[in-house]
């Protein structure tokens, strides 16, 4: 592929710094699931784990991936784990999430006993989020028959909250209560085997706008990756937001620049007809490469330090952009589809408003088969 990724390790640290001086060095755990936000898991990870009081994956194969790259933080694994894969979790001394008593457990058990090792868990409790987890009134009994198994080791208790990014949330409040009073609930358990699991429940935007939820970890996402939560949460915060960095940039150039005689159309299925003679540019980038299609028409990339819009549909590997504000450009000129050039950015934050969706899942979707490029 002609261009693709830069991502700043020093932004990405810097971030890092930032949100552990906000927590505390032994309350920042950072997430890299989902190919770390699209930024690259392993590389992300290595650079960030000296920070890190733990990584958090979603799958265990991204936890294993991470050991045999070489990386030796703690790592939690929040989501659902396959019986076959129990024994491989154990052997990389990987942290698991558990919302049942039954099967897993029994799994879970046996392959500790079969390694001569305790497993360690993190709890999770359902607070009105509805996915995952115990009922708060069932943490009791699960804690309990926890407890009666040696092979397990609570190292957790957890939640997630469902509105966090909106500074006026009393459901955010509701799950906090909800949560401590099933911590609540449990703590003479626990007190009785003087044990102390972490509590968490909060992520980037509980962590910045509600620090009553920060607890005992808190496990940060997309801020770590230079963005904000959402449009509320940056609203909210103002001039006391962290100076976060945008660790990632996109970059391609010009394949091909044409003139284009006014009323011809542009791009699949004529959704675009030019209003005057005007020079368009190709850029080698479509949906397949992690463009949104939504762009069509409505985004635009950055050349020679100017805003040029789309125009027509965003095909598989192509999108088409105008060039007037950019008469100088010509086959070879580098194009920013995400980052600075000179005044111009464009950021992940204006393609999701572009494509009427999040940053998360702007970042995150960016094809893994894109060239990254790592940069101090």
């Amino acid at each position: 592929m002609i261009g693709g990724l830069e991502i700043s390790l020093s932004a990405l640290r810097h971030n890092a710094g930032l949100l552990r001086d906000l927590v505390g060095p032994r309350r920042a755990a950072f997430v890299v699931k989902g190919n770390a936000y699209g930024h690259g898991l392993l590389p992300t990870a290595l650079a960030l784990e000296a920070l890190a009081a733990r990584l958090c994956v979603y799958t265990i194969d991204e936890a294993l991936a991470l050991r045999a790259g070489g990386v030796a933080a703690p790592l939690l694994v929040l989501g659902p784990v396959p019986p076959q894969a129990i024994e491989e979790a154990l052997a990389a001394d990987v942290e698991l999430s558990v919302w049942s008593t039954k099967e897993f457990a029994r799994l879970l058990c046996t392959a500790a006993r079969r390694r001569r090792r305790r497993a360690a868990i993190h709890v999770k409790v359902n607070t009105d989020l509805n996915r995952l987890g115990f009922e708060p009134h069932e943490l009791v009994d699960a804690v309990e028959e926890f407890l009666r198994l040696p092979e397990l080791e609570i190292a957790g208790i957890f939640s997630h909250l469902a509105s966090a990014e909106e500074l006026d949330s009393p459901y955010t409040m509701h799950q906090l209560e909800a949560f401590e009073r099933a911590l609540a609930a449990v703590a003479p358990l626990l007190e009785q085997r003087m044990l102390q699991p972490l509590r968490h429940i909060a992520a980037s935007a509980a962590a910045m706008l509600w620090p009553q939820t920060r607890l005992d970890l808190v496990r940060f996402g997309i801020a770590l990756y230079g963005l904000m939560p959402s449009p509320q949460t940056r609203e909210a915060l103002r001039d006391s937001a962290p100076d976060l960095r945008p660790a990632l940039s996109y970059r391609s150039q010009i394949v091909v620049a044409r003139t284009v005689a006014a009323g011809a159309s542009i791009g699949y299925g004529g959704s675009f007809h030019a209003p005057h003679d005007m020079r368009v540019g190709i850029v080698p980038a479509g949906y397949a490469d992690g463009v949104p299609r939504a762009l069509s028409n409505r985004g635009a990339f950055v050349v020679d330090g100017a805003i040029c819009p789309i125009v027509g549909r965003v095909a598989m590997n192509m999108t088409q952009i105008d060039l007037t504000r950019a008469p100088k450009a010509r086959v070879g000129s580098a194009v920013t589809l995400i980052g600075r050039d000179g005044d111009a950015v464009v950021g992940a934050d204006d393609w999701a408003t572009w494509a009427d969706t999040i940053n998360y899942e702007i970042v995150s979707r960016l094809p893994s088969e894109l060239p990254r490029t790592y940069v101090e």
